[in-house]
């Protein structure tokens, strides 16, 4: 496909742009305690990142949803922040795509509070014109809400809009709204987003040099 009419560039953030994946270990494996059930693997925790907490806590459990969100939370005020690290290669690829005057965003499950954290954490604030998070919409990817929202706060048009993200999820969302997607290869195992027909793959972050010509 080709991107030279993009101007817009809207990203999921976790397995994207950073791994948060012990902070959310920590806060998965409190909440289920808390609620008196026995915590879980790591990599059994890591292959939801990026979708839906109801989809994580009801294959794990049924304990009240309601209350493991809660003290999921509780706990991930801190530890998602505290633990929230770049990607290899994504800090140098997001100067080179702001400098190439690119208008970044980030749709996001995380909630609003995290997003902002994360990005003071990391000194990344400059480089995105808008967010959008799990808890400022209705419905999280795969529903289009988030993607919608991104696309209000850049005042952009999905089709000079593309977004870059590592699950199916993210791959849905866009084709809902009518804008092409970049899968990139998740860090958390997910299913092969190939099968799912993004407009294109690439293994690392890196290779959004070549197809922006950064």
């Amino acid at each position: 496909m080709d991107f030279s009419c993009v101007k817009n560039i809207i990203f999921d953030l976790d397995g994207t742009l950073i791994d948060s994946s012990e902070g959310v270990i920590e806060a998965t494996n409190y909440a289920l305690t808390k609620l008196g059930r026995p915590p879980r693997r790591p990599d059994e925790i890591k292959r939801f990142i990026g979708h839906p907490l109801e989809d994580m806590f009801t294959s794990f459990t049924d304990a009240p949803l309601d209350g493991l969100k809660r003290a999921f939370q509780e706990k991930a005020r801190h530890s998602v922040v505290a633990s929230a690290q770049p990607l290899p290669g994504v800090e140098a690829v997001l100067v080179l795509l702001w400098k190439a005057g690119y208008r970044l965003a980030i749709a996001t499950t995380k909630f609003a509070v995290h997003t902002e954290a994360i990005l003071l954490k990391l000194g990344w604030q400059d480089y995105f014109a808008a967010t959008a998070s799990g808890d400022e919409v209705a419905r999280v990817k795969p529903a289009p809400d988030l993607l919608l929202l991104a696309l209000q706060r850049l005042d952009a048009d999905p089709r000079d809009t593309v977004m870059v993200g590592d699950t199916v999820n993210d791959v849905l969302a866009a084709r809902t709204v009518g804008m092409p997607v970049i899968a990139v290869k998740s860090p958390f195992g997910d299913v092969d987003l190939a099968g799912h027909n993004p407009d294109m793959v690439v293994a690392a972050m890196a290779g959004l040099k070549h197809i922006f010509k950064v």
